[in-house]
Order: C-alpha cells, then structure tokens, then sequence
C-alpha cells in the first residue's frame, strides 16, 4: 500500500513537471464569435511549445522557400522581437469604421490581433517568445547558402 502512495506521488510529480514545461511559453489564444443565430463560438487555448513542436515534424522541404525568404531578414526579425518583448504594452494599428473595430497590438508579451464587425468578433493572440520560436525553426529549415 505504501509503494502506492509512493508511486501514485512520483506520478503527480511527474504530471505537474510536464504540465509545467509546457504551458512555460504561454498559450496561442484563438477565439471566434459569429455574431447570426446558431453561429459558430469558438475558443482554443493551446499551449505554445507543442505548436513550436510540431515544426519540427514538418518536412523541411515544405519549410525551405520560407526559410531562404527570411533568413537575410533574421537579424531584423530577431532585434525587432527582442524589442519588442522589452517594450511596455503598445497599439500598433487601429482601425475603427461604422461596420468594423480591428486592433493589432503588442499587450502582456503577446502579439494581438482583434477584429470586431457584423459578422463575427475574433481573437488572435500569440506569445512573442513562442513567435520567435517558430521564425528561427522556419528559418532554419532547408540547406543554407
């Protein structure tokens, strides 16, 4: 009964570690509200390092024009988004009409994107950590000139 118990603790240990490993990067935000009767309402919270885990299973064939695209513009990138994770929360672009709200803002670490108009309310949120993350797989991907 006592090697239960004992391992029934090192189980939840492990869980908790694991869990805790994952969720370090945040989570990808994804919420969908479409605004007509029986409209779909969607919310996806999924943590960020499986997604960035998932590049890793991608061919890199499939991955290479994307690749040789950014890698000249890496240091660009890479300055930009260390930037921008020392930077205080900001709004990069607002745009208010009498049929739509669309708002694309750096807020708690995260890239935002909100679009509000007739038909449906949407949220895009990403962590900046899990952004670099997945531009340096990208860009890594395929041979190198």
């Amino acid at each position: 009964m006592i090697l239960l118990g004992k391992l029934a603790i090192g189980a939840v240990g492990v869980a908790v570690t694991v869990g805790s490993m994952v969720c370090s990067e945040g989570f990808v935000s994804v919420r969908v509200h479409e605004k007509k009767p029986d409209g779909v309402h969607l919310s996806l919270y999924v943590p960020a390092m499986p997604l960035n885990g998932a590049l890793h299973l991608m061919p890199q064939k499939d991955l290479q024009n994307a690749g040789e695209q950014m890698r000249p513009w890496m240091p660009t990138i890479e300055a930009a988004v260390h930037e921008l994770d020392r930077s205080k929360d900001v709004t990069f672009v607002e745009v208010s009409s009498p049929d739509e709200h669309v708002v694309v803002a750096k807020r708690d670490g995260s890239i935002v994107v909100d679009v509000d108009d007739a038909g449906e309310t949407v949220h895009v949120s990403a962590p900046l950590h899990a952004i670099d993350d997945a531009v340096n797989q990208i860009a890594a991907a395929g041979p190198k000139n």
